[in-house]
């Protein structure tokens, strides 16, 4: 007879046990689940970023944007060499 319930409560404590993995497998699926999309989220926003980065950084842009800070092509350009002096003393 007690050879019973303690087989009845082992068997109880496997059930509630059992339920108790089941639940914390489903909340485990659907918190990777919750990750995986914030994951996939991040990966577009770090790819539009690399898009801007690389289409701010372009030659055209950079130019037009130095031309707006007052930068110009000069009209001459004149390289000076060992030989020539920039200035001489009296």
């Amino acid at each position: 007879m007690l050879k019973n319930y303690i087989l009845y409560f082992v068997l109880f404590v496997f059930l509630v046990f059992g339920v108790f993995l089941t639940i914390q497998t489903a909340t485990s699926g659907a918190e990777i689940a919750k990750l995986e999309n914030e994951e996939e989220r991040l990966k577009e926003q770090n790819q539009t970023y690399k898009e801007d980065i690389l289409n701010k950084s372009s030659l055209k842009i950079t130019g037009e944007k130095a031309g707006e800070l007052g930068f110009i092509k000069p009209p001459r350009i004149v390289y000076l060499t060992e030989e020539e002096t920039v200035a001489k003393l009296p």
